[in-house]
């Protein structure tokens, strides 16, 4: 975090690079990115930065990803007023099912639940309860996305030219593998029992197979593209409730006016899901802003084998670059400058986040920073829009940005909020005595709400 701060302000012309074990990323200033956020993908690339990130010619993260972010971007963002009902119907299914009694305060390691949650809510989403309650699918959704990262960091470690005999040892890859199997027998079931019989529910399985054309459209296809969307649901959103449920324990004072509010809209609105309740919850939108801000999106898992010496290589970086794009040919910009062919860019999101000249007082936490006229918060720049969670412009890069910015980001937006605010209404929970806010796990450009932490969580009477 601090390489990334002071990078951002002392290097020259704003450019620097910063180290990773996956190679040098250079740091773009942000007046540049105008400039790069609609850029052709043959010469700025967005997804060959997962390619290279996750080692994609051996994990599959970032190859074949043409065809579900436009059905989500057209189709499931559409759909989301009809499906968000079923869903808030799982989490609450969800959390009955995972949650111990807790009539007195039980120590809970929270990451792990929330993960659960994350995942039921999201395979809901994609293929109903065929997925959300197949605790098969479940497990492999989870573990993908851990193996697949696990695998990648692994890669990273072997020279180049041993990678393809590698790639038949290393135990995360092959789980990769066991994986995939598991996605081609329990989707292409449900998609050729959907043939047989004709039903057309309302989930992104059946968007994605309406859209599909030519060679996409078989059911081995809609299997391989299952597992990416897992991976995306489980990699971006995880940690948010995690980070969240920490800066409440945090920063107590949050809490109350946070349930009443929850509560206040569902007594309105009937429900927590409809569109009007979800856009109420300002309150929540907020705190998971400026969350997010001190805690930008990343991995949640834990990684118990992997060396700490590496582990801790960036943990001064914090996480913090987004808008991660590979270029390939020489990119002049309008300043005169070239980046060269090959070169993966980014640009210093975390230093944005806590820059003065976009967020007065950067450096205070503020759950209420961001509701609209709020005196208990710190007034936004007025000649700014009043940002909301899923705000994506120069100064709010934790989604990414122009025609690249997560299309996802409005359904996660959804569920966090519905997670959290169940959570908020069923349950009082509070760090153990004498502990505080744990510190995060940082790898890489990643940063992880450390999983091992219990909290007291208890029944509310």
């Amino acid at each position: 975090m601090i390489t990334i701060l002071l990078g951002s302000t002392m290097a020259t012309n704003g450019f620097f690079y910063l180290p990773t074990p996956g190679g040098d990323r250079l740091n773009i200033p942000t007046k540049y990115i105008e400039e790069l956020k609609n850029a052709p993908d043959e010469q700025v690339n967005f997804t060959d930065s997962f390619l290279e990130m996750f080692m994609g010619k051996y994990t599959s993260i970032g190859l074949k990803w043409h065809l579900h972010p436009n059905v989500v971007k057209k189709d499931l963002n559409s759909a989301l007023t009809k499906l968000m009902p079923a869903v808030e119907e799982e989490i609450e299914y969800a959390l009955d099912a995972l949650m111990p009694p807790c009539n007195n305060w039980t120590p809970l390691k929270m990451a792990d639940n929330f993960n659960q949650l994350i995942s039921r809510a999201s395979n809901h989403m994609l293929g109903g309860t065929d997925l959300s309650r197949n605790e098969e699918w479940t497990k492999t959704s989870i573990d993908f996305t851990t193996d697949t990262y696990l695998a990648a960091v692994r890669f990273k470690q072997i020279p180049a030219v041993n990678r393809p005999l590698a790639q038949y040892v290393i135990p995360e890859l092959r789980n990769v593998r066991k994986h995939q199997n598991v996605a081609r027998r329990v989707v292409v079931s449900i998609i050729e029992s959907r043939l047989r019989t004709g039903q057309r529910p309302l989930d992104l399985l059946q968007m994605l197979w309406d859209a599909a054309k030519g060679s996409d459209k078989t059911p081995e296809f809609m299997a391989y593209t299952a597992l990416p969307i897992s991976f995306a649901a489980i990699r971006t959103r995880s940690s948010v409730p995690t980070h969240v449920l920490y800066d409440l324990c945090g920063h107590w004072e949050y809490i109350q006016p946070l349930r009443e509010e929850c509560a206040a809209v569902q007594a309105e609105e009937g429900s927590l899901s409809t569109k009007p309740a979800l856009n109420k919850l300002m309150k929540m939108d907020s705190f998971m802003k400026d969350s997010q801000r001190f805690n930008p999106l990343s991995f949640r898992k834990a990684i118990p084998s992997f060396p700490q010496t590496l582990i801790s290589y960036t943990a001064e970086n914090h996480s913090l670059v987004t808008f991660g794009c590979v270029v390939h040919r020489d990119l002049t910009l309008s300043s005169g400058i070239t980046i060269p062919a090959y070169t993966t860019i980014g640009f210093p999101a975390y230093a944005i986040a806590h820059d003065p000249k976009f967020y007065p007082d950067p450096s205070r936490f503020d759950g209420f920073r961001f509701v609209p006229s709020s005196s208990n918060s710190t007034p936004y720049a007025p000649q700014q829009q009043q940002p909301i969670f899923t705000t994506t412009n120069a100064s709010n890069l934790m989604w990414g940005y122009g025609k690249h910015a997560c299309s996802g980001r409005f359904f996660a937006t959804n569920e966090i909020k519905l997670i959290l605010a169940h959570f908020l209404l069923r349950y009082d929970f509070a760090f153990k005595q004498g502990e505080g806010r744990p510190k995060n796990w940082p790898y890489e450009l990643h940063n992880m709400a450390d999983p091992t932490v219990e909290i007291l969580v208890r029944k509310r009477k």
